[in-house]
């Protein structure tokens, strides 16, 4: 699904490319900039760590998030393509002021989420 250009006038959703090297311990400031575009301690920030291979990874930035303000930090589930058509996916998606992708083998993430309701629905918000 495209993202809609009919109205010129809308500002569409933020995307903030971060890169694999961040500084998630000493100096998160992207991470805090992140957090605040996000909605500061009212953002809803779903989590999805489905690129990486390092099971605790997602649960890291719950803490860390939750440590710098984010009350509302969770993962969504996302292991198998079969997962992006799960209605608590798309429920948890729905609700979020900014998702949050993990860095891994995004091969491994383009395959799994492409062409599925999770995907469109990540596109249709950040077009909203």
């Amino acid at each position: 699904m495209s993202p809609s250009r009919g109205n010129k006038n809308v500002k569409r959703g933020c995307i903030i490319p971060i890169g694999g090297a961040v500084s998630k311990r000493k100096n998160p400031v992207i991470l805090q900039n992140y957090i605040d575009e996000c909605g500061g301690k009212n953002a809803i920030i779903p989590i999805i760590a489905t690129a990486t291979k390092v099971q605790e990874i997602g649960e890291q930035y719950v803490e860390l998030f939750k440590k710098m303000g984010a009350k509302n930090v969770t993962i969504v589930n996302i292991q198998k393509r079969n997962d992006c058509f799960e209605e608590e996916s798309l429920s948890q998606l729905a609700q979020a002021t900014g998702i949050f992708i993990t860095g891994g083998n995004q091969l491994r993430l383009s395959t799994i989420l492409g062409g599925t309701p999770v995907a469109q629905l990540i596109r249709r918000l950040n077009a909203d």
